[in-house]
């Protein structure tokens, strides 16, 4: 486990390291700070709840992880999980989550987070520059509690603006015909399962993003105690911010299916094509595989067909099926078939 304990003093950010539960014991009641705890296990766990009073339940959330998004309001704290997301490099719509923990106190607030997670990052840099402009210091848990969420929401634009670029590069591939005609079965199946996880993928962003908008609907309409009412204009941006990406998944969802059926519509103007090409071909051919057949039956004694037994009449017949074939490629024309 790796706790480091965050104050301000004298308008500036200073931060310790805590190697035991005893450096927390031996702060004092009155005391505003930020408890950031990484890597933790069971133990730790246990040994930092007890000495906060929490909730068996509160410790069971945080230590199976992979919780909604939410907040609960526990006798002497509030109890939170706000989560982010990070484009990774595994490909397409591939993102990692980061889930951090809150326990926001009266003066104080405990986070408990996985690995080194990028929103808590951005959130000790933010602090470092208010710290000189905080009117108190009892602050401190509001505005934490704050920049988490707004930097967890904000995170979600990094990954929005991946799928707009894989939406407008989509289409246009969709629109290549040239690369249409080299398509096969397998890179339909490709497309389709590409399109599927996409929506899939948004489903979950959505679902992640209605969480953050209930959860900071909350904190803005002053429903969640221990936050100053000084940042209530503040959650109201967050807020807006989360409808605003809800309306941009949704969006980019119905984009996603526009390709799709941009896709099909491409692909069954592509086989109509070869279908028409294919028709016209037999239906000039038919009328001719029709004479060179009548020509090639065998018939009962006394019956011969026109000009069979004259070298003239072969030409003739010949002739014949040319400018029938040529009326007929002349009439598709005329029809725009061809």
């Amino acid at each position: 486990m790796r706790a480091v304990l965050y104050s301000i003093s004298r308008k500036e950010l200073s931060s310790r390291d805590l190697t035991s539960i005893e450096d927390l014991k031996a702060l004092s009641a009155q005391e505003s700070y930020w408890l950031d705890v990484q890597d933790f296990d069971a133990e730790s766990i246990k040994a930092i709840g007890e000495f906060f009073t929490l909730d068996p339940l509160t410790l069971e959330d945080i230590g199976t992880g992979k919780q909604r998004i939410k907040t609960e309001d526990y006798q002497n704290y509030i109890f939170s999980v706000s989560k982010g997301v990070a484009k990774s490099s595994g490909g397409n719509f591939e993102y990692s989550v980061e889930e951090i923990f809150l326990v926001l106190f009266e003066k104080n607030i405990v986070t408990f987070h996985k690995d080194s997670s990028t929103i808590v990052n951005h959130s000790l840099d933010s602090l470092k520059n208010r710290a000189k402009t905080l009117k108190k210091e009892s602050l401190l848990n509001s505005v934490v509690f704050h920049t988490i969420y707004d930097f967890s929401v904000d995170s979600f634009y990094t990954v929005l603006s991946e799928i707009e670029n894989w939406l407008v590069s989509m289409r246009s591939e969709v629109l290549d015909f040239d690369s249409l005609k080299a398509s096969d079965i397998s890179d339909v199946k490709g497309l389709l399962a590409l399109i599927s996880k996409a929506r899939r993928e948004m489903s979950e962003l959505r679902i992640m993003l209605s969480q953050h908008r209930d959860v900071v609907s909350l904190a803005e309409r002053g429903s969640v105690k221990f936050l100053s009412v000084d940042l209530m204009p503040a959650f109201r941006d967050v807020y807006d911010h989360t409808f605003q990406l809800i309306e941009t998944v949704d969006s980019y969802t119905l984009r996603t299916g526009d390709v799709r059926d941009l896709y099909f519509t491409m692909r069954a103007a592509f086989t109509d094509n070869i279908l028409r090409l294919l028709t016209i071909v037999a239906t000039i051919f038919l009328p001719l595989t029709f004479l060179t057949g009548f020509y090639g039956m065998n018939f009962t004694a006394g019956f011969t067909q026109p000009g069979s037994g004259s070298f003239v009449g072969f030409w003739a017949l010949v002739a014949g099926m040319v400018a029938l074939a040529s009326v007929l490629m002349v009439l598709f024309k005329k029809r725009g078939w061809l």
